[in-house]
């Protein structure tokens, strides 16, 4: 069956000059890539630092390496910002920021000493005039800062009275991880205060960032092995941090569902906007063999959503200049049939693409559908981009909701009692009863909505809104993505909720979903209410392909439909 009938070019593929490199995320040519840091636009560039080894695949020998933009999408690589030279970072040039002092850009980064201290370090630029800002002199009065011993310092931000505060990662174990706070009059004599805020969640955090958006105050910081977010209030007489809602750590604060950490925010005043951009890391046991790991994602802004309580994030505008308007191909109006295991899209191919599709399904229906990327012609080497929903979400027989646990509670019985108990709780998003356990270790609340497992012994649920809204799953399954047994092979997904609608018990999607070798970053760009950044890594040359498929469709006349599918050709980032 052709349900893709209008289509009958060719579009052409970009194969990069080395298997999988990534070909429009910021990396540098070979060796390791690590976290983005002091993102900033100054006299009409845009300047991207972050860490660096120049020597090797692997971590270690951090370096600052440093590349511009005129439009924060196409980069020009330039030399090594700053190299681990003097006693304070001989160990190594960890994360840090830029803030602008003065008119000055000014880097303030963690130094590694000969004996592992962590220390806060400052340098400028030595040519404020060069456009680049190619060279940069480390101050004399490093280091500045050599108590608590942390990491990671941010963007800094000022009060009325010009005073400087600035803050970084640490943890200790009477208040697990936290972001301590200092103040400074000129930013180079810093004094310490206090945490600015803290939890129990894990025992340290790093790369932590704080910032408005619109009016709201808002903290992030990488823990757990992912990086979450959280809108609260900055007492101005404590000078403390305090959520309004959610707090980091808990699993419905994420930024990204996927391979994302570590990340920096930055305010972008050309387009009025807060950008963030995250380090996405191997997933596979061949970095060192290929000669380079990892890269930056996507820029995203960042903005509230309606109600302004929960933060969403999109890519940004300027990347749609990296579409090849030539090989732009649209369908519409496809109708799946039922019984759909795979449908090759015919003649299109890409391993360096967008694709923008819109989706119709019906509601509370049992459905597992999507589209196939890096497929062989016959699909054996696949990854799946898909969607999963259920007619009940409420509770959910035989299933399993596996992970992101954050309490066991006691003296549970019955599964309603979890339930309830999850239904008392605002922490809690969902739950999962297991049968066969003990007293006291069966009833398991979730800071997030985990992926569904089919599980005989299990009984799971949601907790409902109260607004109609119903939650489906998006995700990315890896099971035939490669054959290689070191690479991840899990499926990666984000919960989302749906308002329902008056269009014949419908439910509409669009997603965003951008392929580049190795990587794929999937958006829902209309209300930027999820990210999911994945590794995969296909063998075959011919892995290019574009497919559907239906696992599971209604079980009335209902169809699902991809009411509209463009597709375009990225280009690179390099100039």
């Amino acid at each position: 069956m052709l349900l893709f009938t209008s289509l009958i070019i060719l579009f052409g593929f970009v194969r990069a000059d080395e298997p999988l490199r990534p070909q429009y995320h910021l990396m540098p040519v070979k060796n390791w890539l690590n976290d983005p840091n002091g993102p900033v636009y100054f006299n009409g560039y845009y300047h991207m630092f972050f860490q660096y080894n120049p020597n090797a695949a692997v971590w270690g020998d951090m370096h600052w390496a440093h590349s511009y933009s005129k439009d924060m999408v196409h980069w020009i690589l330039l030399p090594i910002a700053l190299a681990p030279d003097q006693p304070y970072d001989t160990n190594g040039i960890f994360t840090g920021s830029i803030t602008i002092v003065d008119g000055i850009p000014t880097i303030i980064y963690t130094g590694i000493t000969h004996d592992n201290q962590q220390v806060q370090c400052q340098a400028q630029p030595a040519n404020i005039s060069d456009p680049t800002l190619t060279t940069w002199i480390k101050s004399p009065l490093n280091p500045l800062i050599t108590y608590p011993n942390g990491r990671d310092p941010s963007t800094a931000f000022q009060d009325n009275e010009k005073n400087y505060y600035l803050i970084y990662g640490y943890g200790t174990n009477e208040l697990g991880g936290q972001a301590v706070l200092f103040t400074s009059k000129d930013f180079s004599n810093w004094t310490y205060l206090h945490p600015i805020h803290s939890n129990q969640y894990d025992k340290f955090w790093e790369c932590p960032d704080i910032f408005n958006i619109t009016n709201r105050v808002v903290l992030k910081a990488s823990l757990l092995g992912c990086d979450f977010w959280t809108i609260g209030d900055l007492d101005p007489n404590q000078l403390t941090f305090m959520p309004i809602n959610h707090d980091l750590g808990e699993f419905v604060q994420l930024i990204d569902h996927g391979k994302f950490y570590a990340s920096k925010t930055f305010y972008d005043p050309i387009n009025d906007q807060q950008i963030i951009m995250g380090w996405a890391t191997e997933d596979d046991n061949l970095g060192p063999q290929r000669g380079w790991q990892g890269f930056h994602t996507l820029p995203r802004a960042i903005f509230l959503s309606e109600d302004g309580l929960e933060l969403r994030s999109r890519p940004i505008e300027a990347l749609r200049t990296l579409r090849d308007s030539q090989s732009h191909r649209h369908f519409n109006d496809i109708i799946l049939p039922k019984e759909l295991p795979f449908q090759l899209i015919p003649d299109v191919n890409g391993n360096q693409i967008e694709i923008e599709i819109n989706w119709q399904f019906p509601m509370n229906q049992n459905l597992d559908f999507g589209l196939i990327v890096l497929s062989t012609p016959n699909g054996t080497q696949r990854t799946n981009v898909g969607i999963t929903s259920r007619n009940n979400t409420a509770v959910m027989m035989n299933w399993d909701l596996q992970g992101w646990d954050y309490l066991s509670v006691p003296n549970i019985s019955e599964w309603s009692d979890c339930q309830l108990s999850c239904n008392r709780d605002n922490r809690c998003q969902a739950w999962t009863f297991v049968k066969d356990q003990p007293i006291n270790k069966n009833c398991f609340l979730k800071s997030g909505v985990p992926f569904l497992t089919s599980k005989l012994d299990c009984v799971s649920g949601v907790k409902q809104r109260e607004n109609n809204e119903q939650i489906i799953w998006v995700y990315m399954n890896r099971t035939l993505s490669q054959k290689n047994p070191g690479a991840a092979h899990g499926p990666i997904h984000a919960p989302v909720w749906l308002e329902a609608t008056s269009t014949n018990n419908q439910w509409f999607l669009q997603l965003d979903i951008f392929v580049d070798h190795s990587v794929i970053e999937i958006f829902e760009p209309q209300q930027g209410r999820f990210a999911i950044t994945g590794r995969v890594y296909p063998e075959e040359d011919n892995a290019n392909n574009l497919a559907v498929y239906v696992n599971n469709a209604s079980s009335n006349d209902e169809n699902i439909i991809v009411n509209t599918i463009d597709i375009w050709n990225l280009n690179t980032i390099w100039t």
